[in-house]
């Protein structure tokens, strides 16, 4: 019988995701610096102690083991694969990143949000694992075109890795990404929304085609402001629901922002004609009941292949 999402959701990590592949072997990092993204995520920068490195696929997440507690922890890799291999030119250092929201209730969660001093420097082991990857895994990539990413809040960490990746290669498959997030303020700044800046250098960059790439912030929040109406559906550009003026973006940047949550609109904007859904792979990453609502939407359009959504939601 299937779990219920209650039933799941009281399981621990290594529970959850029991029968997802992982790795046999423990890897020992060094927990070396630590960021304050907002008041509700940090990102964790680890150095790698093997001289190895570590071998892992962009989305995939690792099993943390803190100083003093049984169970593993599960937090995505938030990093590009690059940045775990032996030192190199670019590389001095082998490191993985992380980024984990504030969770009480989770006891490696709420280790890593003790003081910065009382964890820094400290040893942890991870192993890696995940079948939520890029490329897709037996998939034929020669007739991929084209990448559609959405993510909502704290679903961005497994596909930034991916976007990275994506981006250093010399690759011609159109990227696009929807990422949905809560805003609280209108005072809110740039470095503020988890991994915004990072996005807009990836975005930045040249590539062989880049009037195809985009990238569509969906900014929901506290803010007072009107309610959102189809009359007036225009693009925010850039950025002006949040009066962003430090956010320095170039006109050339592939950005807009709207001030609502993805909807059926901007999902049919992304599927796009008979041969654009064809050449299309889709990866849904978000809370679980957006996750299921968007993965069953694509899945439902006729041009779309259902077994080329894929989607992530074991938490």
């Amino acid at each position: 019988m299937a779990q219920t999402r209650s039933a799941k959701a009281s399981l621990s990590h290594e529970e959850r995701t029991a029968t997802d592949p992982r790795e046999q072997s423990l890897h020992p990092v060094i927990l070396d610096k630590v960021s304050a993204v907002n008041d509700r995520i940090k990102t964790y920068r680890f150095t790698i102690k093997d001289s190895n490195g570590i071998n892992f696929l962009p989305g995939q997440w690792l099993d943390v083991h803190v100083p003093g507690i049984e169970k593993a922890g599960g937090f995505t890799i938030t990093s590009s694969p690059k940045h775990a291999l032996p030192a190199s030119a670019e590389n001095d250092v082998p490191y993985i990143e992380l980024a984990v929201q504030k969770s009480p209730d989770n006891p490696p969660a709420a280790w890593l949000w003790q003081h910065t001093e009382q964890i820094m420097g400290k040893e942890l082991n991870v192993r890696v694992g995940g079948s939520f990857v890029w490329p897709p895994p037996g998939l034929d990539m020669s007739h991929i075109k084209r990448a559609i990413f959405i993510a909502g809040g704290v679903g961005i960490n497994p596909l930034i890795s991916m976007l990275s990746h994506i981006r250093e290669q010399p690759s011609s498959i159109e990227t696009r990404l929807l990422y949905s997030t809560k805003v609280p303020s209108r005072d809110t700044q740039p470095e503020e929304v988890l991994f915004l800046p990072r996005l807009l250098d990836l975005f930045r960059r040249p590539r062989s085609d880049p009037n195809k790439d985009r990238l569509e912030m969906f900014l929901t929040g506290t803010w007072d402001g009107s309610h959102w109406d189809r009359k007036n559906d225009e693009p925010i550009h850039p950025l002006m629901s949040l009066t962003l003026p430090k956010l320095d973006i170039d006109t050339e940047v592939p950005i807009v922002a709207w001030t609502h949550r993805i909807d059926e609109i901007a999902l049919l904007s992304a599927v796009g004609n008979r041969d654009e859904a064809r050449s299309s792979v889709f990866y849904v990453c978000g809370p679980p009941d957006m996750t299921d609502s968007i993965v069953q939407f694509l899945q439902a359009q006729g041009h779309v292949e259902p077994d080329r959504v894929f989607c992530e939601k074991w938490w």
